[in-house]
């Protein structure tokens, strides 16, 4: 399975529903992850390492800095969700093209945000998961 790794739009023809509907996924996908994120830091404070493995604890104190990082972003990208969210609603107000364009511009440019945020997330993943499997105790 290849991963995605260039943002396409498809909003352009999408009603405000669709639209407020993505939104309501986007937000609810990012408050999940806070949960998520938490739980990795629980496992990181826990004895379940293997002892004498070599820098290990640099590795998980560089993995709590991700966590953190990501943690700050989710929140900063929830909020402009919940902006944008307002706006798009007075996209409904909009009778000329022009209007229809910025409306569409300003989504893009979130969803964009949000796509970036979930490939850092699944690198994130994907990166800690493997050093995970490497350092526990069998």
């Amino acid at each position: 399975m290849e991963t995605i790794k260039n943002y396409k739009s498809y909003n352009e023809n999408k009603s405000i529903e669709e639209l407020q509907f993505n939104l309501l996924q986007d937000i609810n996908n990012l408050e999940h992850l806070k949960l998520e994120l938490e739980f990795y830091k629980f496992l990181l404070e826990k004895p379940i390492f293997k002892i004498h493995v070599i820098n290990l604890y640099e590795r998980l104190s560089d993995f709590k800095h991700d966590i953190q990082s990501l943690d700050s972003k989710r929140v900063a990208l929830l909020n402009d969700i919940y902006l944008h969210s307002n706006h798009i609603e007075q996209k409904i107000e909009c009778d000329d093209m022009a209007c229809d364009a910025f409306f569409i511009h300003e989504h893009d440019a979130v969803a964009l945000r949000i796509f970036e945020f979930n490939q850092k997330v699944k690198a994130f993943k994907f990166n800690f998961f493997q050093y995970l499997e490497s350092v526990f105790i069998n």
